[in-house]
């Protein structure tokens, strides 16, 4: 039986070519678009979880008891021994530090170059996360100071994969020998050390401090594995009376606060810094995960339109078979095995169509897939379960309504509308599909209108034509040199040092300020700048004066730090002491407010003051048209200036659009499904519009004889789904609104909403469907009268 179903599946489909590949297209097109997000929100979910105690892992973050969300997970150098001590609940506690990349470099085998993701780390953090030794252990290679553990890949790049005992110095200062190597990490990590310091190494340099104090580093962090059974809650109870312990009342009650955050929920969030320095937020998993979804769901809509579009041309076989004995079942049976084999072979494809283009996927989306993914188990479970989703729920309906026939009605030509699946329903299937299809539209125009405010708005500073360098730290005689000698060219204007650049990704200063006004002190970022930094970036001074060229005790501040201390006007500000850094400094000037985050965020308080010990920037000023020439003039006065240190520049204004990349990501994610959404669903209208045209086939015949042109024949024809197309963009108008507010809600800086924004996305809804209706009914309008009456 199941062979006989199989041989007349097979038959029926190759009868029918045409309708079979625009099935299998749709399907697969549905299916790839599923499976692909399916692997990346797997990918996402999958981060860190790997780990042997991954439910019991916990990453301390630091704030203010003030903050609702601590968002800082840099700890005190100091706290892993309080802790330890104070908190039995405690199995292991280590850090991980990791080390500035725009000031790190290392020396091996008198080559100087830069690598990612360099820590110090405690011999426990690898007792507490899963690292695999090729050779080595925590206990031996990062108990003592002097030793470092690379990973293979360093190993063989480097050494050719002999590694141990090899020198390498870090930043000319450190010389450590490998002790140890690991294997590479998988991807799904956020913990991808490549280069491990023993945290003893740190421990001997003049940065280590060893007391507990409100003192920390974004990326030195301290994670914790608790004793099973532990309940997080109670350790985060403990925090307070901890800290009022070893800081006071005063630094507990306004200063000073930690909680514990699940390992498995440091990839998500976006405003704590982690390792791998790429976050995502789950929201915008969860809405991959739905568009997957809707794309699966948009294709089985488009597979039951075609197919019960193709009901009366089977109507008579479907009346043989009844005439002959063929039960309603063995129908079912029979047209469910047809759609299973359609499915069966846009699985095989789609999988095909995955495996081929996932290389050119993580580029494109800054993602990295694990190709392993592809092959492993849950893929395979995950293509099962679609197929049969899809067969049952794209099959069961053309099923029920080709087998319910009646032999005598189908035998006779008197099959209706009504009898074979009728139009109703197909209608109300094309207007759900477009619906879907037109909130991508609405969703990818007011995305990219987002991005194109982002790389538009003036940011207060200027960013074009700036190339910055990480200086290294050295006296102010030899920069001055620096910038004198650079200066001599004519393709360099200006040179200006400092910390950082106006908005900086990383390499943030923030500091406790203190003014009478004030009962408690706030936070605040301050950026170290020499006194040419304000000119060279356009910063506009409002009141008072430039800093001085000395290492004074001067602030410029911005009109944020005026409103959080109560001032109004930026001339009452000037001559304030402000206290920040155990030290007091007083405000010479107040400068316009710029933005030194992301468009994400708003403007902080931001105090400018003077320290040439601080400066790890160089920014230049130069004349595009002679890029080639400044950068190589730069290089050549760096290697004689600095022959022990890495070279690398940056233009300004490619760092800062790597700030928007998850939304730049976003775009382009939305962009293609949107446009894979109303293929099929062009497909979904082509499906009805040849339902359409075979039951009026007739009717256009007798037009056609009583005058009727075939433009108005083709007009009849669009206007029915120009409406359709119409009412779908009322259901998703304000479902589009909806998820487009809450979208630039997240953002403190955002365009608004407008009328045309939506209009657009009608009309682009609008002009693609009359495309589609217009090319099928345009065709069957051209059919000789003769042959459309020729049954009559």
């Amino acid at each position: 039986m199941l062979k006989n179903y199989l041989i007349v599946a097979l038959r029926n489909l190759s009868r029918q070519k045409s309708f079979s590949w625009l099935n299998i297209a749709g399907l697969t097109l549905g299916i790839s678009s599923a499976l692909i997000i399916f692997l990346v929100v797997r990918f996402e979910l999958s981060f860190d979880r790997f780990h042997t105690n991954a439910d019991r892992i916990y990453r301390v973050l630091s704030g203010s008891p003030k903050e609702a969300i601590l968002e800082d997970a840099g700890t005190p150098h100091g706290l892993r021994e309080v802790m330890s001590h104070e908190f039995s609940e405690i199995e292991k506690i280590a850090v991980a530090f990791k080390v500035n990349p725009e000031e790190t470099q290392i020396e091996i085998n008198d080559n100087i170059t830069k690598e990612d993701g360099i820590v110090f780390a405690t011999p426990t953090f690898f007792e507490i996360f899963d690292y695999d030794w090729v050779v080595g252990s925590p206990e031996s290679s990062l108990s003592e100071p002097g030793q470092v553990v690379i990973n293979e890949q360093l190993a063989e790049k480097y050494f050719g994969g002999d590694a141990i005992g090899k020198r390498i110095i870090y930043n000319n200062k450190h010389e450590v020998l490998v002790s140890g190597v690991i294997k590479n990490m998988p991807r799904n990590t956020d913990l991808s050390m490549r280069m491990i310091i023993s945290h003893a190494t740190f421990e001997q340099s003049d940065e280590y401090d060893k007391e507990y104090n409100a003192n920390r580093n974004s990326y030195y962090q301290t994670f914790v594995l608790l004793k099973p059974g532990t309940d997080p809650e109670s350790v985060n109870a403990q925090f307070p009376a901890m800290i009022e312990k070893y800081q006071g009342k005063e630094i507990a009650a306004s200063y000073m606060s930690h909680a514990l955050q699940p390992i498995s929920e440091m990839h998500f969030s976006e405003n704590v810094d982690n390792f791998s320095e790429r976050s995502v937020s789950k929201e915008v998993v969860y809405s991959l995960a739905l568009i997957g979804l809707f794309l699966l769901v948009t294709a089985c809509i488009n597979f039951i339109n075609l197919t019960t579009a193709q009901a009366v041309k089977r109507s008579k076989e479907v009346g043989v078979r009844k005439a002959l004995g063929s039960s309603r079942t063995q129908l079912v049976k029979q047209f469910m095995g047809e759609t299973a084999l359609l499915t069966l072979f846009a699985v095989l494809l789609s999988y095909l169509i995955t495996v081929n283009i996932i290389p050119y996927l993580s580029p494109l989306f800054n993602i990295s897939i694990d190709y392993a993914l592809v092959q492993d188990l849950p893929t395979f479970v995950f293509l099962l379960v679609t197929a049969v989703f899809v067969s049952i729920l794209a099959g069961f309906y053309p099923s029920i309504v080709l087998s319910s026939f009646r032999p005598v009605t189908t035998l006779k030509n008197t099959l209706t509308n009504k009898k074979s699946g009728g139009l109703g329903l197909r209608k109300t299937l094309i207007v759900f599909q477009f619906a879907l299809s037109q909130v991508l539209i609405i969703c990818t125009i007011v995305v990219l209108n987002q991005m194109h405010y982002f790389n538009t708005k003036s940011l207060g500073f200027v960013k074009e034509a700036v190339l910055t360098l990480d200086i290294p730290f050295t006296r102010s005689e030899r920069l001055e040199s620096f910038r004198q000698r650079l200066k001599e060219h004519s393709a360099i204007h200006e040179v200006s040092f400092s910390l950082n650049t106006p908005a900086a990704t990383i390499n943030k200063s923030w500091t406790y300020f203190g003014h009478s006004a004030l009962e408690n002190n706030l936070p605040s970022e301050i950026k170290f700048v020499d006194p040419s930094y304000l000119p060279f970036y356009d910063l506009q001074l409002l009141s008072g004066r430039n800093l001085i060229d000395s290492d004074s005790t001067e602030l410029v501040v911005n009109e944020a730090f005026l409103k959080t201390i109560g001032i109004d006007e930026p001339d009452k500000a000037l001559g304030e002491e402000v206290e920040y850094y155990g030290t007091s400094g007083t405000i010479v000037g107040v400068v316009r407010d710029f933005h030194s985050l992301s468009l994400q965020n708003m403007i902080p308080p931001l105090m400018l003051t003077h320290n040439s010990d601080m400066f790890r920037k160089a920014s230049l000023k130069i004349d595009m048209t002679q890029a080639g020439a400044a950068i190589a003039t730069t290089e050549e006065v760096w290697k004689d200036l600095f022959p022990k240190q890495y070279f690398a520049y940056k233009f300004l204004d490619d760092d800062l659009a790597t700030m928007y990349e998850q939304e730049r990501n976003t775009s382009r994610l939305l962009s293609i499904f949107a446009s894979i959404a109303i293929f099929i669903g062009c497909l979904g209208l082509y499906g009805l519009i040849s339902f359409m045209t075979v039951q009026k086939e007739k009717e256009m015949g007798i037009r056609k004889v009583l005058g009727g042109s075939t433009q108005h024949i083709v007009y009849l024809f669009t206007r029915e789904f120009i409406i359709l197309v119409s009412i779908a963009f009322l259901i998703a108008l304000p479902l589009g609104y909806y998820l487009m507010n809450e979208w630039l809600n997240n953002f403190i800086y955002s365009i608004e909403l407008e009328w045309w924004m939506f209009a657009l996305a009608a009309l682009s809804g609008i002009l693609i469907a009359a495309l589609t209706v217009s090319y099928k009914s345009l065709r069957a309008a051209l059919v000789s009268p003769a042959n459309s009456l020729r049954g009559e």
